[in-house]
C-alpha cells in the first residue's frame, strides 16, 4: 500500500519520532506501507494548493488531505468562502492523478481551547463543515477526526497533548488513532 499525505503540521510534525509522528503509527500498523509524507508546517489550503498546481505527485493507492488549522486561526485566517474554493481546488487537482475514491479528506482536528489561543472549536465546527461539504460535492472519502477522537473514550486534553502542549499539536494517542482510520481498522 503506498499513500500520500498532504496538509500541515498536524501531518508534518515528528514529535519525538525520528520521522512524522503519523508515518510512524501508521508503519506500527502496516509495517509493508509506503508513505510520501508531503504535509509542510504552517501551510493553509492557498499553499497547498499552489504546491499542487506546480509539482507532479507521486503515484499512490490512496491520498490524504488533512489542511485547515491554519486556515481557520484567526491572526492568519483564510475566509471560509475561500477555504471551501481552495478545497474544491486542491481535489480538482488530485482528480487529474487520482480517482475520487483514492482521495480522503480530513476534517480540521478539535483543539483545547485552555490552551489554543488562535483556534476554537467553533471554528473547528464551521471548515469542517466546508470539508464534508466538498467531499460529498466532489465525491471524495471523509475523514472525521472530531468525532474519532470524541468516540475514542480517551480524555480530550490527553488526545491533545502533543510536545508543544499548545492546545493544536496532539501526541502519541491521537497519532495512533488517526492511523487506525486512515488503514481502516
Amino acid at each position: 500500500m503506498h499513500l500520500l499525505l498532504l496538509g500541515d503540521s498536524l501531518f508534518a510534525r515528528h514529535e519525538g519520532k525520528q520521522l512524522p509522528h503519523i508515518d510512524y503509527s501508521l508503519c506500527q500498523y502496516r509495517p509493508d506501507v509506503v508513505i510520501d509524507n508531503w504535509a509542510v508546517s504552517g501551510d493553509n489550503s492557498a499553499d497547498l494548493l499552489s504546491l499542487l498546481r506546480r509539482t507532479l505527485l507521486p503515484a499512490a493507492d490512496r491520498v490524504f488531505v488533512f489542511i485547515g488549522a491554519n486556515d481557520l486561526a484567526q491572526h492568519k485566517q483564510v475566509f471560509l468562502g475561500e477555504y471551501a474554493q481552495n478545497l474544491t481546488a486542491i481535489v480538482a487537482e488530485l482528480k487529474k492523478q487520482f480517482s475520487a475514491v483514492q482521495i480522503c479528506l480530513l476534517l480540521p482536528a478539535p483543539v483545547d481551547e485552555t490552551k489554543q489561543l488562535y483556534r476554537t472549536n467553533r471554528l473547528v465546527t464551521y471548515y469542517g463543515d466546508q470539508v464534508r461539504r466538498v467531499a460529498r460535492q466532489e465525491g471524495t472519502g471523509l475523514l472525521d477526526t472530531v468525532a474519532l477522537f470524541e468516540q475514542s473514550n480517551l480524555p480530550m486534553a490527553d488526545l491533545l497533548k502533543g510536545s508543544l502542549d499548545d492546545g493544536l499539536h496532539f501526541g502519541s494517542q491521537a497519532y495512533d488513532l488517526l492511523a487506525r482510520a486512515m488503514l481502516g481498522l
